[in-house]
């Protein structure tokens, strides 16, 4: 059953704008991608998930700018953070889906229902916000994405993983680019991110990999809104390299990641975003295409 909260945060991202038919609220300009992904001989001990068994794994991937426009300027700060909605797997699959911002700008729903609120007001003022959401704005406001093969991409809630041997591990996952400074060939444009992707993906692979960090005793996993030292120690579970355009570019409408997909192995840790914003995640969909598709 969709809660009150889910309904509520919805209503705050869409407030008066009315998305274009069979658009997402948010993250509505986006490009398919395909590839694998393989797993490294360390992942086994991580987690029993048959993703990281070691075979390799069919990947597709939507890379995407933040807004509700489907043809939103690439060049604009309203187009920041870029996101990442992963599917990895066919059989037993793994669904991921963060951004190019390390954090959230909210730790528990009512925060980030005030953080929208407040974002949505003709003139926000960075400064009444809390520092989490003063933090992620002043990030977000910063932010100049170069090429979306450039960037880490963070999932956002903690996940916990679980070896064979019934070892369990809490901690964050994340996305890090191969090639963090790209050859940029081609001028910014309305769309430069998509031709950049598509120019890369001409001459070669884009690999990333996919990373492990365990909570740190000091820190509070289920704190979304915090960002992590990046000197934590951490684990590559695999690598992704994302080898085409997907052919049938119209499919990413229709097309949902499901973020609650995840194999045995790999589950959530819980925080208190994690209910409101799956349930939110599911409704938009069935709104958008008439039902959920994973």
């Amino acid at each position: 059953m969709v809660t009150g909260q889910a309904n509520l945060l919805l209503g705050a991202l869409q407030g008066n704008k009315r998305p274009a038919p069979g658009a997402r609220l948010n993250h509505a300009r986006g490009l398919l991608v395909e590839g694998h992904f393989q797993a490294t001989a360390l992942a086994a001990q991580y987690s029993m998930a048959g993703v990281l068994g070691g075979l390799e794994q069919p990947v597709l991937a939507r890379l995407s700018s933040s807004g509700a426009d489907p043809q939103i300027d690439q060049r604009s700060p309203a187009a920041e953070p870029r996101g990442l909605a992963l599917r990895i797997g066919a059989r037993a699959a793994m669904v991921l889906v963060g951004h190019s911002l390390e954090g959230y700008p909210a730790r528990t729903p009512d925060e980030f229902l005030a953080f929208l609120r407040a974002m949505a007001a003709p003139h926000p003022l960075l400064q009444a916000l809390p520092e989490a959401a003063q933090r992620f704005e002043s990030l977000r406001l910063a932010a100049r994405s170069a090429s979306f093969s450039a960037l880490d991409y963070h999932f956002l809630h903690p996940y916990r993983l679980t070896a064979a041997d019934g070892h369990t591990r809490i901690g964050r996952l994340v996305l890090r680019t191969l090639k963090p400074h790209p050859q940029l060939g081609l001028p910014p444009t309305a769309d430069y991110l998509d031709r950049r992707l598509r120019a890369e993906l001409a001459r070669e692979r884009v690999g990333f990999a996919l990373v492990f960090t365990q909570a740190p005793a000091n820190l509070d996993p289920a704190d979304i809104s915090v960002a992590w030292d990046p000197a934590l120690p951490s684990v590559a579970l695999g690598h992704l390299w994302l080898e085409r355009v997907a052919r049938q570019q119209a499919a990413q409408r229709k097309r949902v990641f499901d973020p609650g997909l995840l194999p045995t192995g790999i589950a959530f840790a819980g925080d208190p975003m994690l209910r409101p914003r799956l349930e939110a995640y599911r409704l938009a969909a069935a709104q958008r295409v008439g039902q959920v598709w994973d």
